[in-house]
């Protein structure tokens, strides 16, 4: 509906892609779930810089993917650049940026525990 509304190119779709995406991570549907949070990662870049707070969500969302699926060297770096982002554009004590730095935390852990 957002696609037809707003039209393909618009920043609200990624936003839904995303959370979409989010949603498919929960189920375990995770070959559903890489497609579109790349694609709402490519879009946010696109539509609105590379540097803008927004695109950190996307970056969070695949390396949390990436993280269930025990994919932690490709999650690793998702993690920093959202992190770096969050801390830049948001501060370092953000809710957002709190839990970025928490995601990165479980994936030292879950990945140092194994």
């Amino acid at each position: 509906m957002d696609k037809h509304l707003l039209g393909e190119e618009h920043p609200e779709v990624a936003i839904r892609l995303n959370n979409l995406a989010n949603l498919y991570r929960e189920q375990g549907r995770y070959e559903q779930a890489e497609p579109l949070c790349l694609q709402a990662l490519e879009m946010g870049k696109r539509l609105l810089g590379e540097e803008n707070p927004w695109i950190a969500y996307p970056l969070n969302s695949l390396a949390n993917l990436y993280t269930y699926q025990g994919r932690y060297t490709e999650a690793e770096p998702l993690y920093l650049q959202a992190l770096e982002i969050m801390k830049q554009k948001l501060g370092e004590n953000h809710p957002r940026t709190i839990k970025v730095r928490e995601n990165l935390a479980k994936l030292y852990d879950t990945r140092d525990n194994e």
